[in-house]
């Protein structure tokens, strides 16, 4: 059953990550006349030092936490950028939930490990522990910046 949740996953994990690629592209379309318009601009994440942006993390894995907890899909998807939304749907939120829920127990607390930057988003990092398990269980919360807000790239919940 691990080998199973674990699987699970990591599909999710590769969904989350292929949420945001093209497989095809319009030809046909001419670029805008100002290059700075195709530019990915962040306003955001610059101007935050780590321990703002951790701050931010936390509220929002908080959320998404009481979210599983609550088996509340509006809650637990609450910040998702627009890419992850369209991919990751209440079904989804549902059967993942459940397994998990069967296989780690209920959430009990978290402890902060540390920040991973990227180029295109911040990596933060939780020790957890939950009812089922006396092992230390990995939360990985990746976040982008969307629309000057920080969004929900990537979320996993795992033994590693």
């Amino acid at each position: 059953m691990k080998n199973k949740i674990t699987g699970f996953l990591a599909g999710i994990l590769a969904l989350a990550i292929l949420a945001g690629c093209e497989t095809t592209s319009d030809s046909t379309k001419k670029p805008a006349d100002d290059p700075a318009k195709n530019q990915l601009t962040e306003t955001l994440r610059p101007k935050l030092t780590e321990a703002e942006k951790a701050n931010l993390a936390e509220v929002i894995l908080d959320g998404m936490l009481a979210g599983v907890s609550r088996d509340d899909y509006a809650m637990y998807s609450k910040n998702f950028f627009k890419g992850l939304l369209e991919k990751y749907k209440i079904n989804d939120f549902k059967d993942i939930n459940t397994n998990m829920k069967k296989e780690m127990g209920e959430y009990q607390s978290k402890s902060y490990m540390g920040m991973l930057y990227k180029p295109l988003g911040d990596v933060f990092l939780w020790k957890a522990k939950f009812s089922n398990t006396n092992e230390d269980v990995l939360i990985r919360l990746f976040l982008i910046e969307e629309e000057g807000k920080y969004k929900v790239a990537m979320f996993s919940i795992g033994p590693f």
